[in-house]
């Protein structure tokens, strides 16, 4: 039997390209082991047929499960920051809003959102996919809804933390993907279900604007209260659809796919180091606290969180006091939203063309950092508008390329939705800080600094992490050979996750 085996290129390749040959299964004298737990996901080799069948397997859950995702996150991205927009269309000035008040009602979505991560990551398996998002959806959509009979901000706050606490269910959605994926085709489809946040930022403004000049008065609701009341009454709708159109996992699956597409979701989901029916397990939640990958990555995350919190939430207010009125800045967010979703998808795209992580995620915070400075230092309404562009471009594809990096370099069911969650949740209470710190109009020069810096962090830890990845590949080579190594080789992925000895991280 001829076995396909992925290799990658010598520590010192600049390219670290994953090359794939086949090659003759080793004896168990040659191994030097009995068997070997990465063995089951090794990718099999596929006849001409099989490969054409894949590919259409591909196409058919990009059209099925893909838009589901995608419109999942874009009435989560409405919803998330339909306060911005209310604020402009007239809350603010209703309800007499400070700027601290305008910004608790920002910051306490973050609240829930911080608290529910590691269920809504971890219960995916066991609630099933279409019922946990369908129930997030009508929850937070119905709680959306409630917020246009708000007379006061703290009615409005305490709604943020309801929607905030099932949105946090919605993280569920990156990992319930690796089911269905490989590694390498991840950041193409995070890029692409991930940029509905940008979108849904242009489109909240388009509705907005769209609402205060046909809906303002209507009936006797002013145009804030409209907002949160469509948008509120679609996600409702949509969670309902949900509970019937989204496929479970490939393991259980019953609809829209005939029995060889199955066992072709079975390889597949194998092959991307997954054992189907995997239910949570303590021992790897310890693992994830104990791995040092983890807070790497929720160093960076937390930066990335600081930067999209701050530009989604308030970009049309900071546009507003740049000199444009609530109408043009309701306007001019539409083509940064644009343009910081076009981006998303590209970086995911090319990330995933070159099989590399760190060097798209260094780039992409470099941009990030430009933008805010050009915020904090421009007095010219043109270049700071430009400023907010840099931002978009920059920020939106970080969190994408990092969950595609962390899905690569973290197995095990509940080490990977325990590291999605810790990473989560410190990105999210970042964000709840950058929000407070909003407090200082008009300027915000807090708000912007912090924001700023926390994108040059970003930098130096991507570099520092990417360091560590070279020298733990290393060491797992000098000591492949080992006693231990040949003891732990033999065990499977969700005994021992990532750290087995063969397990090759990526950069």
């Amino acid at each position: 039997m001829v076995e396909r085996v992925e290799t990658r290129s010598a520590e010192g390749d600049p390219d670290g390209i994953v090359k794939t040959e086949s090659r003759q299964p080793l004896s168990d004298a040659e191994s030097g082991h009995a068997k070997n737990g990465l063995a089951a996901h090794q990718e099999v080799p596929l006849t001409t047929e099989e490969q054409a069948a894949e590919k259409k397997f591909l196409f058919k859950i990009d059209t099925i499960i893909l838009p589901i995702i995608a419109a999942i996150y874009f009435l989560a991205a409405l919803d998330r920051t339909d306060v911005g927009n209310a604020a402009v269309a007239g809350m603010t000035d209703q309800l007499h809003l400070s700027a601290a008040q305008l910004s608790y009602c920002v910051a306490f979505f973050y609240i829930g959102f911080l608290i529910f991560q590691l269920p809504g990551s971890i219960l995916v398996r066991v609630l099933t996919p279409p019922i946990q998002l369908g129930t997030a959806l009508v929850v937070w959509g119905g709680a959306t809804a409630v917020m246009t009979v708000a007379q006061n901000w703290q009615t409005i706050a305490g709604l943020r933390v309801v929607v905030g606490s099932f949105e946090a269910f919605i993280q569920g959605a990156p990992l319930y993907l690796t089911f269905w994926y490989k590694p390498h085709e991840l950041a193409t489809r995070g890029a692409i279900f991930m940029s509905m946040t940008n979108v849904a930022g242009s489109m909240n403004g388009l509705i907005a604007f769209a609402i205060m000049r046909t809906l303002d008065g209507a009936h006797g609701i002013p145009a804030w209260r409209w907002i949160f009341l469509i948008e509120g009454v679609v996600s409702v709708g949509f969670g309902f659809l949900v509970f019937f159109i989204l496929p479970t996992t490939p393991e259980r699956v019953k609809r829209w796919f005939t029995p060889s597409e199955k066992e072709i979701a079975l390889r597949r989901t194998r092959e991307a180091f997954n054992i189907p029916d995997t239910r949570p397990n303590l021992g790897q939640l310890k693992a994830t606290l104990r791995d040092t990958k983890t807070w790497f990555y929720s160093v960076m995350n937390g930066c990335a969180s600081i930067s999209q919190a701050a530009w989604a939430s308030f970009l049309p207010v900071l546009l507003k006091l740049n000199g444009y009125t609530a109408s043009e800045a309701q306007i001019l967010s539409i083509p940064v939203y644009i343009a910081a979703g076009v981006s998303a998808i590209a970086m995911g795209y090319l990330s995933d063309r070159f099989r590399r992580r760190g060097v798209f995620v260094m780039g992409a915070f470099a941009v990030t950092a430009a933008g805010w400075l050009i915020l904090i230092l421009s007095k010219n309404k043109q270049l700071s508008y430009a400023g907010t562009y840099f931002i978009g471009i920059g920020s939106s594809p970080t969190v994408i390329l990092m969950l595609a990096w962390m899905n690569n370099n973290i197995i095990g069911y509940t080490k990977k939705a325990g590291t999605l969650a810790v990473t989560s949740m410190v990105g999210h209470a970042c964000a709840i800080a950058v929000t407070f710190s909003f407090r200082d109009g008009p300027n915000y020069y807090l708000g912007k600094g912090l924001s700023g810096g926390s994108a040059v962090v970003a930098v130096v830890t991507c570099f520092f992490f990417m360091r560590f990845v070279d020298k733990e590949n290393a060491r797992k080579t000098a000591e492949k050979d080992t006693p231990e190594a040949n003891m732990a080789r033999v065990m499977s992925v969700e005994e021992i996750y990532d750290a087995h000895p063969d397990f090759v991280y990526s950069k």
